[in-house]
């Protein structure tokens, strides 16, 4: 199975808050990000609410990406809001542009990072392009569900649920039937779902958030290694003073 070119889009100055290198130095059987483009000299939006605020419509990001073209996926990344609030729009049967405006706060109580976000988002929109030949057609709609399950798939129309499908993302068993009803290549859903746990919190994060859940029995495992290396380096060092 040929590999798919993903052009990623910096819009605005949001490499400050995400490390594109990093997300570019993903590896995956499905996807390889290609090229990072950036796009800075952006127009001024027409909502003026009296807030500072920038806020884009959906039209008005297809005008500022329109010039972009690339034999794959093209993904807008940006810090700046929609108008209707949402963080994900598709713009045309390649094109896709992500807002991460307020995000951020939201995924640090999980203290997942912004570029497990994006991942996890250009694995949807794989699967979109990839499944259905297009990200513009209906039958995305038969995919995405309301109810929250931690699935690729949930709407997350209430912002503060993308912590259920970004912490451990994954693809529900009703989702997993209606792929498997298209053409797609075999072992396709074992390969994602192998990918998708990939997509996890540096080791460090891991422990500090388990010392967080357990704390009682973290300080008992802290307690017991460090009594049982007292114990080795005693038993070692009567060994070289014997010797």
């Amino acid at each position: 199975m040929s590999k798919i070119s993903v052009k990623l889009i910096m819009i605005g100055h949001i490499e400050k808050i995400i490390d594109f290198d990093l997300i570019q130095k993903h590896s995956s059987k499905f996807f390889a990000i290609e090229e990072l483009n950036r796009i800075c000299d952006l127009p001024a939006p027409n909502k003026d609410d009296g807030y500072l605020d920038v806020v884009y419509s959906v039209k008005e990001m297809e005008n500022i990406l329109s010039n972009i073209t690339h034999d794959g996926l093209c993904i807008g990344v940006m810090n700046y809001k929609y108008d209707d609030n949402f963080y994900m729009h598709r713009l045309d049967d390649n094109k896709v542009c992500i807002s991460v405006a307020g995000l951020e706060e939201i995924l640090k109580r999980k203290d997942i990072s912004l570029e497990n976000f994006i991942l996890k988002n250009i694995y949807e929109i794989y699967i979109f392009y990839k499944v259905l030949g297009s990200t513009l057609s209906d039958k995305v709609y038969d995919f995405v569900h309301d109810d929250t399950r931690g699935c690729l798939f949930d709407l997350n129309g209430d912002k503060s649920d993308i912590i259920y499908n970004t912490e451990k993302p994954m693809i529900c068993n009703e989702c997993q039937s209606k792929i498997n009803k298209q053409a797609i290549p075999s072992n396709f859903i074992n390969q994602l779902e192998s990918e998708l746990k990939k997509i996890t919190k540096p080791i460090f994060k891991s422990i500090e958030l388990f010392i967080r859940k357990y704390p009682l029995l973290s300080i008992s495992a802290t307690i017991v290694f460090s009594t049982t290396i007292n114990i080795l380096s005693s038993y070692i060092w009567k060994l070289i003073e014997s010797s």
